[in-house]
């Protein structure tokens, strides 16, 4: 007992060291985990904004087109469809990347521009009042089997308006 009394004071003199020292390599393991979680979310959103920068034109293309409001003169309905065809694309091979709120919310603002699944060999069809269009100068009869009914501006503002919400959560912005 007389020799554990000997080097007790020794002993309570570097415990607080070692303590000291356990507890340091402990908080970087978990700060190394934090690092690299951090590293990987930058490069998930990245991603994610590099998708985006690809295809932000064409999805305003399609909702300028249907609202009516900005350029939309400019397009014809090929050139919607070409976007839709192209933003499609890209969401779909960049899913892993959204979170699936995005992901639902595009599908849903496709859904809401677009009657897809017309029929074996047939585009997809706008969902807009064709009267609207046709009085334009680079309209083509051809055009008017692009077009289906049943437009309804809220229900597409809403679905833009729930696309580019989740999209700010997915880039960290809201």
């Amino acid at each position: 007992m007389d020799e554990l009394l000997k080097y007790e004071s020794l002993i309570s003199a570097f415990m607080p060291l070692i303590v000291i020292i356990l507890t340091g390599i402990w908080v970087n393991k978990r700060l190394e985990k934090l690092k690299s979680r951090f590293q990987l979310d930058h490069a998930i959103i990245q991603k994610r904004a590099d998708s985006y920068a690809e295809i932000q034109d064409d999805i305003n293309k399609i909702y300028s087109y249907i609202k009516r409001v900005g350029d939309w003169k400019d397009y014809t309905p090929e050139d919607v469809l070409a976007a839709k065809r192209k933003s499609d694309k890209k969401f779909h091979t960049t899913k892993p990347y959204w979170s699936k709120d995005a992901f639902d919310s595009y599908s849903e603002f496709i859904k809401v521009c677009f009657k897809e699944y017309r029929g074996n060999g047939m585009d997809a069809g706008i969902i807009a009042q064709m009267d609207k269009y046709s009085a334009l100068p680079n309209w083509n009869d051809t055009f008017a089997q692009g077009f289906v009914g049943g437009y309804d501006k809220s229900l597409l503002e809403n679905a833009y308006s729930a696309l580019m919400k989740s999209l700010s959560r997915d880039f960290g912005v809201e």
